[in-house]
Parts: structure tokens; sequence; C-alpha cells
């Protein structure tokens, strides 16, 4: 990208795109997370990235005597455990997240107008 004409424009473009890099950061960090929740026998094992995607099943193959009325019921438990940490999880990284894009901004926001 050429310089812009202004030096206070080019400092705009900076901080914009630290935000930018803030916003990407974020999104990398949920398709990372791994959030790994049992039912209450240990039976089932969900794993979920952060953008709440079921990444992971794990059935211990001796339940699957009990029924598939009871399996479903240990399947929905280990996943609404995990969505439930998930959520909690999720709000506490959307605060630092906030906070980190506030300060970026209030940088921008500082800056005297062009001239």
């Amino acid at each position: 990208m050429s310089d812009p004409a202004h030096p206070q424009i080019g400092r705009m473009i900076e901080h914009f795109q630290a935000v930018i890099a803030l916003l990407d950061e974020q999104v990398r960090r949920m398709q990372r997370v791994a959030i790994v929740v049992s039912d209450q026998t240990g039976t089932v094992e969900v794993t979920m990235n952060g953008h709440l995607r079921l990444t992971g099943l794990v059935i211990d193959p001796d339940i699957l005597a009990l029924g598939a009325q009871e399996v479903t019921r240990r399947i929905n438990e280990a996943i609404g455990e995990a969505t439930e940490f998930a959520d909690e999880w999720a709000d506490e990284d959307i605060v630092d997240l906030e906070t980190r894009v506030a300060d970026a901004l209030a940088k921008l926001r500082d800056l005297p107008p062009p001239t």
C-alpha cells in the first residue's frame, strides 16, 4: 500500500489494522480452543470449540447395551454441560476482547483531526 498523503491518516490506518488484528486473533482462538466435558457417569465425552461446534464425541461402548434412549440422554447431558462451559468461557473472553478493542479505538479517538 502506498503512503497516505497525510501522516495522521497513516496512524488511523495503523489503529484500524490493530483492531482488525484483535478480531482476527479472536476468531483463531475460538477455533483452537477445545472444551472437553463428560456426562456425570463419564461414559460420554464431547469436545467443542469456541464457536460451540461439536468437534469430538466419544461413547463408552459398554453403555450401548442400555439402549438408544439412555445413550441419547447421556450425549445430550454432555453436550449441555459443554455448551454451558463454552458460553461462560466465551462471555469472559468477549469482555477481554471488548476491553482491548476499546483501548485501540481510544487511541484512534485521541488522534487530532487532519489539517
